[in-house]
């Protein structure tokens, strides 16, 4: 009997050159799908074959460059304009690994885009509670701030206050409860919500060190284009304000 069912199934052996062989198959897609994303370079391609990789590297184990390209992906499809798809791919992360930081804030953003506030709350709560227990709180802030130069509703903008609260920043939450959302960075459409989606924690990291409170795109910046980050002069390790979006430096 044991003789057959070891036939039948292939016994441990088998099952082990089954997987080696599922092994050898998965890092050769990928190989082939890394080589021709060099050609590519970006767009909505390249973001389908990243997500792809993602899930290749998952299927081997590999987490750490699984997260990295699903990353790559969201960036992709972000400037691609295909936002269903980054959120899919948002979801999948938190899915995979529930603890991550930036994919909670980008998605919360995207859900901003969307009109869809009560589902934001969820994960700008979870990002705030993430950023906390990494000691992450200025970045967590700069990223309220922006969204309270988006969204309008009054309740919503409290929320945010509390959040900030929460954050260890009171004056930023007063500043939201006083102010408005800002009407030409309403009027600028996905370019607010795309901005501060891409930018990075380096980004986030030197605006705080400088005391800069990042501006998000207005409708005249998007209509020209004349905008993609806040950068960070290579040589100085400075914040280079863009032109426009302007930073501006928070009242003391």
């Amino acid at each position: 009997m044991s003789g057959f069912l070891k036939r039948l199934f292939g016994g441990s052996e088998g099952h082990k050159r089954r997987a080696n062989s599922a092994t050898i198959a998965t890092s050769e897609d990928l190989g082939r799908i890394e080589r021709e994303l060099e050609k590519l370079g970006g767009g909505r391609d390249a973001a389908r074959l990243l997500n792809r990789a993602g899930d290749l590297y998952l299927v081997k184990g590999e987490r750490q460059n699984a997260l990295k390209r699903y990353g790559d992906a969201i960036d992709a499809y972000l400037q691609s304009g295909e936002y269903d798809n980054a959120m899919a791919v948002c979801r999948k992360i938190i899915r995979v690994v529930p603890e991550v930081i930036r994919t909670r804030r980008t998605l919360a953003w995207l859900c901003l885009g969307k009109g869809f506030l009560e589902i934001a709350r969820e994960h700008i709560d979870a990002y705030t509670r993430a950023s906390i227990e990494a000691d992450l709180e200025p970045l967590a802030v700069q990223h309220l701030l922006l969204m309270a130069q988006y969204v309008d509703q009054s309740d919503f903008r409290e929320f945010l206050a509390e959040q900030l609260i929460d954050l260890g920043d009171k004056d930023a939450a007063d500043r939201v409860r006083e102010g408005n959302a800002e009407a030409r960075v309403r009027a600028a459409g996905w370019s607010p919500v795309v901005f501060a989606a891409m930018l990075t924690p380096e980004e986030l990291r030197q605006a705080a060190t400088d005391g800069v409170e990042i501006q998000a795109p207005t409708e005249e910046a998007a209509a020209a284009e004349r905008f993609n980050s806040i950068l960070i002069d290579p040589e100085t390790g400075s914040l280079k304000t863009p032109i426009p979006p302007s930073g501006k430096k928070k009242s003391s």
